[in-house]
């Protein structure tokens, strides 16, 4: 009995239908192979099987792990330092500021991006501690927890392509010839959020389900305590799950020709790595008779090659002793060009725009501004699929964080991308101090966005610093000139 087992019994004994669940089973395929690209061990690009002339060796290739490249790439061009969670006023933003840092907020946002451009899904699931006099059964405090669950963990239960009605988060564990599964059901029924929390024990075919021991079996929320992260594109494997495709399923064919092109570069520049030929009879000692008697050597892999042929000299009765020893072409050049062609031909069709991993000098601000504009339009389409979720997840966070006595307003949220070109910083402040000049930004909007402050706190250093004796003085917009 298996995992979708398991949910199809839970659900029958509570009349509701979770067959579609095992639709994720052909899913896992693709997702198996992203992962493989991820880490770097597909089999015939990462490893494969030599023959040498006499026998088989394994070739080990060191990947140059593109794929996790152009997720962690993506991830952090979308969550940088400018992302922002807005909520309706000062104090509550605050409030979710401070509750950002205990929770590592940010760090699991784009670990999770990571992971699910990596994998096609992942998510963030919400939960909380709560501490309760066991007296008088009163909340006396509780800790706010956020959860990064990968796809493996992932079992959409209920839903209509990307609406998910209801989802299961689930965790195995294997004890002898016993299967413990800690699941939770997320589910939306009638305007409300219904968590159930249960324990199934499984042994050989037969399943038991208990309440989970920490919290009640079934728990009602005003708020979605998970988000779903995934890049927003076409989804060439499947128009009816809710899963998303990896976001460099695309690019697998010049991340191939990437790591070949990069084993063929370490195999001819390494120092002393000269291939040695070697005939037969040089290889394996004879008798007089010609017959096989003993090797002379052992015959290493990837180093000796045997020349199968045995050529004879004039009559014929003398065979030729064949030994030579070769160092390979160096071909640098032409591996690299290799290299980069194929990098950009892998960043365009991941989104990422030409040139964003090439291995050239850094573009000055200009250039990057006329060559990104398509990898910027499709960093906009990626945002509008998460700033729905993350505004999800932010009001069931701010929930929790009231349950344990920390009320937080998330009645209005707001989510604020960087979406200009990223180019570095000290340009970018450039840019923005022409602006000031020019009557496009304000000083105030100067200070907010590059030393973080928020509107009062930059409208009373501007007012402080005007009143010193020197109002030239361009510190007023900070230690940048």
């Amino acid at each position: 009995m298996n995992v979708y087992d398991v949910l199809e019994k839970y659900g029958t004994q509570n009349k509701k239908d979770f067959s579609r669940a095992k639709l994720k089973t052909n899913y896992t395929q693709f997702v198996n192979l992203w992962k493989s690209y991820y880490r770097g061990d597909v089999t015939g690009i990462h490893t494969d099987i030599g023959f040498n002339g006499e026998k088989t060796y394994q070739i080990k290739r060191r990947s140059m792990k593109l794929p996790k490249l152009i997720a962690e790439k993506w991830a952090t061009m979308l969550f940088t330092e400018a992302f922002k969670v807005t909520l309706k006023n000062e104090i509550e933003t605050e409030k979710f500021r401070q509750l950002e840092k205990a929770i590592d907020f940010r760090a699991k946002v784009n670990r999770a991006a990571i992971f699910g451009y990596a994998e096609g899904t992942t998510a963030l699931l919400a939960r909380a501690d709560i501490e309760t006099d066991q007296n008088t059964k009163t909340v006396t405090g509780g800790k706010v927890k956020l959860d990064v669950i990968k796809y493996d963990s992932l079992f959409p239960l209920v839903y209509d392509n990307n609406d998910i009605q209801a989802i299961a988060f689930i965790s195995q564990e294997q004890k002898k010839d016993t299967t413990i599964y800690t699941i939770g059901i997320h589910s939306l029924e009638k305007g409300k959020v219904i968590v159930e929390n249960i324990i199934a024990t499984v042994k050989g075919e037969n399943v038991a389900f208990t309440a989970a021991e920490t919290v009640k079996q079934i728990q009602e929320y005003k708020n979605q305590l998970y988000c779903i992260i995934k890049p927003n594109t076409a989804n060439d494997y499947t128009d009816i799950l809710p899963f998303g495709q990896s976001i460099f399923a695309d690019s697998l064919a010049p991340c191939d020709d990437i790591d070949l092109a990069a084993a063929g570069l370490r195999r001819d520049v390494k120092e002393g790595d000269q291939v040695t030929f070697i005939g037969r009879d040089l290889l394996v000692q004879r008798d007089e008779n010609g017959k096989k008697t003993e090797k002379v050597f052992d015959n290493s892999p990837e180093r000796f090659f045997v020349m199968p042929q045995e050529l004879f000299i004039n009559d014929g009765n003398v065979k030729e002793r064949l030994y030579d020893k070769v160092v390979p072409e160096i071909r640098a050049i032409q591996f690299w060009q290799v290299i980069k062609d194929s990098l950009n031909w892998a960043c365009v069709t991941a989104g990422l725009g030409k040139g964003s991993l090439d291995i050239v000098p850094m573009a000055t601000a200009t250039q990057v501004v006329h060559t990104e504009a398509d990898k910027m339009q499709s960093k906009s389409l990626h945002e509008q699929f998460l700033e729905g979720q993350i505004i999800k997840l932010v009001k069931g966070l701010c929930e929790l964080s009231g349950m344990i006595g920390n009320p937080i307003d998330a009645s209005e949220v707001t989510i604020t991308w960087e979406d200009s070109v990223i180019v570095d910083t000290a340009e970018q402040k450039r840019l923005s101090l022409a602006e000031i000049d020019q009557g496009v930004i304000s000083r105030m909007e100067y200070r907010m966005k590059y030393y973080g402050e928020t509107e009062q706190e930059a409208t009373a250093k501007i007012e402080a610093m005007a009143k010193e004796d020197n109002p030239l003085d361009l510190q007023r917009y900070g230690n940048d000139l």
